[in-house]
This record gives structure tokens, sequence and C-alpha cells, in this order.
């Protein structure tokens, strides 16, 4: 039986894929901030799976909640077979408009959160050759306007991870990245649009992007199971690949991205974002 740890369990892809892994036969451990308060989150997988499930309080930001699930797994298990950084969340704005505080909370739970989940797992992960999937997202390849900070906090983790890959390839641990396109989730539900006041030079743009988010996110038929059961598939592989896209949008965006030259990228966006952005 396997052991796998799942961050930001307690909705979206964490939720899905905990239940998608259960199913499976794995022990699956899932963890999210005051989870232990929201008994109601795992009733029904409590009930049916019984000691399969292990439940943790755990923000991937405090770095003793860490390394105390680690001691705990180590102590019950000994080892980790699987580890899915999947803790995450979207501030969409303009970067003129952050405040610090708002910058580092977003690269310390998307980035920082990942690194520190990673290092303190790794003595584990390696008793077993184990796996490594990092949450990142189509915005992890691809940067775009008023999203320049999740932009970022995605990009280092696409960088750490392909550092990684080689770095602990010698030990027979593993990492993919999974780079998921627009899925229906709580994702678009919690995302935090930063409007700073109505005399913000890009309130019309923030507000003219949200408008269209919305728009397309009613029209979402990308169910997130598609990423579950790809994610549980992958980690049965032997050799699992350096990233995994899901969703046809995603798909695209990454060709368009790869196989488009530079030049010819970049106008073709900013025609795109000025046509629906910038209207009044």
């Amino acid at each position: 039986m396997r052991i796998v740890l799942i961050t930001g369990a307690t909705s979206g892809f964490g939720k899905l894929m905990t239940q998608t892994f259960l199913a499976h036969g794995d022990l699956v451990v899932a963890t999210g901030r005051n989870l232990k308060q929201r008994r109601e989150i795992f009733e029904e997988e409590r009930e049916k799976f019984g000691d399969r499930l292990v439940e943790f309080d755990l923000d991937v930001r405090n770095e003793h909640q860490v390394l105390e699930v680690a001691n705990i797994i180590e102590e019950k298990f000994s080892s980790l077979d699987i580890l899915i950084n999947n803790a995450g969340y979207g501030l969409f704005g303009a970067l003129e408009d952050f405040s610090n505080e708002q910058i580092k909370e977003q690269m310390d739970v998307n980035f920082y959160g990942t690194v520190l989940m990673t290092r303190s797992f790794l003595p584990l992960l390696r008793k077993k050759q184990g796996k490594i999937f990092n949450f990142s997202s189509v915005f992890g390849f691809m940067g775009f306007p008023l999203t320049s900070l999740y932009c970022a906090s995605k990009f280092a983790v696409e960088g750490l991870s392909e550092s990684l890959r080689l770095e602990l390839s010698s030990f027979g641990v593993q990492i993919c990245l999974i780079q998921p396109g627009g899925f229906r989730t709580d994702f678009g539900k919690n995302l935090i649009w930063n409007f700073k006041n109505e005399h913000s030079i890009y309130d019309r743009s923030l507000r003219n992007y949200q408008n269209l988010h919305d728009y397309f996110a009613a029209k979402k038929k990308q169910h997130p199971l598609e990423v579950a059961n790809g994610v549980l598939k992958l980690s049965k592989l032997k050799r699992i690949p350096m990233r995994k896209v899901f969703g046809q949008d995603g798909k695209f965006s990454y060709l368009l991205k790869t196989f488009v030259p530079e030049s010819l990228y970049f106008i073709f966006f900013e025609k795109i974002i000025n046509k629906f952005f910038n209207k009044p």
C-alpha cells in the first residue's frame, strides 16, 4: 500500500485526488489549513475508507507544522511514496497596486510552501525512490497581464522542479510538473482580485479581465476529474515525464508558446489584450 501526501486537499483538485487515490487503495495523508476544524469536508471518505485516510492541519508556510507532520509520518510509516504539492491560490491584479504583504504571501504559499514541503519530505521519499508532483499552471509557462505575481510564483515552481529533477535523479526520486488549463474547480471562486481603488489606472483593465474570466468560467466544460485521474495514472508509471499539460486550452496554449516565434506571439497577444482589456 502506497503512502500519498496531498497538500491543499480540502477542495478542488486536492479533494478529488484524495478521493481518487483512496479509491485506488492507497493510504492518503490529506492536509489543509484548519482541516480538523472542518470535519465535514471528509466525512464520507472517513466513513468509507477508515484508517486509510489520515488528516492533518497544515499551512505549507508554517515550517513548524511541516516538520511536525514529517516527523509523525516517519514515526508511523517510516517512508513516503508520493508527495503532491497542490496547495496554492491566485492573486490577480496590477503589480503596481500590490502591497508588500500581498507579494510576500503569494510567493510564500505558491512557491516557498512547495520548497518547504519538498525539502522536509525528501528523506522519506528517498527511502522509497518516490515521486513528487508539483502543481503549476498554464501560467507557469506563459505570462499574462494582471497575473504577474501568480505567474511568477508558478514560473518559480517550474524552475525548482526542473532543477530538482536532475539533482535527485541519482537517488531515484522523480518530479513531474502538473500544468492544468481552466477546469471547473473552486480556484476561480477563490481568486483574489486586487481592486486597489477606482482611481487606479489599472481599474478598468482589471474589471474587464474579471468579466472576461467569469464569462469563460461559466462555460468551462473540462471536468477536474481529468486531472485527478491523470495524476493517479502518472503515479503508476515507472518513469514519469517532466511535465504533463491537462485540458484542451492548456495544450493549445503550450503549443502556441512553444512553436510560435516569440515576436509573433507577443504581437498576437498585445492585440488581444488591447482589444478586450482596454475597452471602455
